[in-house]
């Protein structure tokens, strides 16, 4: 499969947002994400195989739909608690 992790403007001012450590460890599951989003992530509440969530670094987690039609996986949210 062809993933695609979607860096739409605001997802990437809001990565650039991050401290670089953070950065780093996002850009490594989003690489992740890319080749296999469901092996490195869990579901979301309930599993419903869109809605997932996956954790970053040490201190981080990525809330994310994962379009299993279109292979576009879109952030919802990023929280950085380091």
């Amino acid at each position: 499969m062809n993933w695609h992790f979607v860096r739409s403007p605001h997802t990437l001012d809001a990565i650039l947002a991050l401290p670089v450590d953070a950065q780093l460890a996002l850009l490594d599951l989003i690489d992740a994400l890319e080749v296999d989003p469901y092996a490195v992530s869990e579901p979301f509440g309930i599993d419903d195989k869109v809605t997932r969530e996956a954790s970053f670094g040490d201190f981080g987690l990525l809330v994310m739909f994962v379009n299993p039609i279109t292979q576009k996986i879109t952030a919802l949210s990023f929280t950085w608690t380091g």
